[in-house]
């Protein structure tokens, strides 16, 4: 992922999520040669911040398959990981964060006191293809 030109930029802030960022799956068959995990979202990860980590999904997943004249490795199975509607509302959160990587309905909903404690950064992260994270125009954003 660190080679990919558009994934590259964003690195930064992919390591700073950690693992509470990823989907979680849900295992639906395990019988069959393909398993198929549908994704669970967290509910608090904004569709911006989504995009990004599908993304770095499809580029994990295309340099995981197996290379032009190489086997697959005899036992493993392939795995699937399509799109679902479900959405992981005990999923926690990861602290200072950009406000919009984090769901707006997700954080209008949160005790005041919970808002403190998630230590949001009162700017906006630049997921478009140029520049670098960018100050809000709006400061008061984040108050409750």
């Amino acid at each position: 992922m660190a080679d990919h030109p558009t994934l590259q930029r964003h690195l930064p802030l992919i390591n700073d999520l950690g693992t509470q960022a990823m989907s979680s799956d849900e295992s639906e068959d395990e019988v069959r040669r393909t398993i198929s995990y549908p994704r669970v979202y967290p509910a608090w990860r904004s569709e911006q911040l989504a995009a990004i980590l599908w993304q770095a999904d499809d580029v994990a997943a295309a340099n995981a398959t197996v290379s032009i004249g190489k086997r697959k490795k005899a036992g493993t199975q392939l795995r699937l990981r399509p799109h679902s509607g479900k959405v992981n509302t005990a999923a926690a959160a990861p602290p200072r964060l950009p406000r919009n990587c984090y769901n707006a309905s997700w954080l209008a909903n949160l005790l005041p006191r919970q808002v403190k404690a998630l230590r949001v950064q009162d700017k906006d992260y630049d997921f478009g293809s140029n520049g670098s994270p960018s100050s809000s125009a709006s400061p008061n954003a984040m108050q409750s």
